[in-house]
């Protein structure tokens, strides 16, 4: 009788979630959200989570991990990764390998090329966003597409990001403002510019624009890969590419790898621009004393792209209640509010769904020196092109550019 107590007292502290039914994505239909967030206690969510920025590693570490434990009692462990290829990879294994429950990850930060990998190869838990209670403050669009891919459940929308340029007003009183006039200005100061190297999302989201400038636009790049306007927009895309190369930094033969290098080479006065999906990074850079207070940030006339980011469960999470519940925590106004409070993050859900005292809130958030208003980016704001444009132009930039 010993030998058997001492096995189930084992079993009862030693065991985890992973030893229980998991939720079905057909349960999740008829099962009330209060029995999901009780079968999500004490239960520890394995998140992946893209570790470039240390000051968001620290706030989830802290704020996030605090606040789902006291409220929840769910335990958030982050599974840093370089870049979120590596998860879909880790989920690919997983797959070949049969290992369809009691996954390494209960919860990943996904979009655009990545989401949709990860959809055609079946490795994501769903549908489930439109069950998540707090998914009514987001807007219809940001909840259907992804890239150009239908989002159909598989993944909810979280943070918004929107492309910006910086410059030093004490170098330039005026950027340039468009495609063709920042191609001019490349020409006529030889040596100072430069873009991170694709594959780097922000080094490609520069291609992106230039094939926008010359694609007009259309509302065609949303629609799926149009192979025909891709080869009319991308042949002028690559010209001029080539064109600029011989003028930029180290006259095109090298380029920077990573974001934080284009960031240093303009802080030493090396290049005249540095760029970033966020668009209050030039702010926390000052803020640190790594850029001048001079600087500021710009947006095209036609626009810059803008998307969402998003939360997704893999196929085989071993926990996927405790996932629900802490996305639903997550794209909640309460964090929200607070994720661009402490890391001046764009405000990500539309005003109109707010509260009178939450919309009051969002339009009292800090905003730094650097930092266009919401109303700007809102004005400038440019679609994603779909994600098969993306992986052409990057293949394009390098058998076509970087090489030649």
């Amino acid at each position: 009788m010993r030998s058997v107590l001492t096995i189930m007292v084992l079993c009862a502290t030693a065991c985890t979630h992973a030893d229980r039914p998991r939720i079905t994505p057909a349960e999740l239909r008829t099962t009330t959200w209060d029995k999901i967030t009780q079968r999500a206690k004490g239960t520890t969510v394995n998140f992946a989570m893209w570790a470039g920025d240390e000051e968001r590693n620290r706030y989830f570490r802290s704020t996030i991990a605090e606040t789902l434990l006291r409220q929840y009692n769910i335990n958030l462990h982050l599974v840093p990764i370089a870049d979120t290829a590596d998860a879909i990879n880790k989920m690919l294994n997983e797959k070949g390998a049969g290992k369809s429950h009691d996954g390494s990850l209960d919860m990943v930060w996904v979009n655009g090329e990545n989401f949709r990998t990860a959809k055609q190869a079946n490795l994501l838990w769903g549908p489930f966003a439109e069950a998540l209670p707090n998914i009514r403050f987001y807007d219809a669009e940001s909840r259907a597409r992804d890239f150009g891919t239908s989002i159909e459940g598989y993944e909810a929308p979280w943070q918004k990001a929107q492309f910006v340029m910086a410059y030093d007003t004490a170098r330039a009183a005026e950027p340039p403002r468009s495609i063709d006039a920042l191609q001019a200005w490349i020409k006529a100061h030889p040596g100072r510019f430069t873009y991170v190297a694709p594959p780097d999302f922000t080094g490609s989201a520069f291609l992106r624009h230039i094939l926008l400038h010359f694609g007009g636009y259309s509302p065609r790049f949303q629609s799926g890969f149009d192979a025909q306007l891709y080869k009319e927009s991308a042949e002028a895309t690559i010209q001029y590419l080539t064109g600029i190369k011989p003028y930029l930094w180290r006259r095109g033969e090298t380029y920077p790898a990573t974001l934080k290098d284009l960031d240093r080479l303009f802080a030493n006065n090396e290049v005249d621009f540095a760029m970033s999906y966020g668009p209050s990074f030039a702010s926390t850079r000052i803020a640190r004393g790594e850029f001048p207070s001079t600087v500021r940030t710009f947006v095209f006339d036609r626009g810059t792209i803008g998307n969402y980011s998003y939360l997704a469960i893999p196929f085989n999470a071993a926990n996927p209640e405790g996932a629900l519940v802490a996305i639903n925590h997550l794209i909640s106004v309460e964090q929200a509010l607070g994720l661009s409070r402490a890391l001046e993050n764009p405000f990500p859900i539309p005003l109109g769904s707010l509260s009178p005292e939450d919309r009051q809130k969002a339009q009292a958030l800090p905003r730094g020196p650097a930092t266009l208003s919401n109303e700007e980016l809102a004005a400038h704001f440019a679609n994603e092109p779909d994600a098969g444009y993306l992986t052409r132009l990057e293949q394009d930039w390098l058998e076509k550019v970087l090489r030649q």
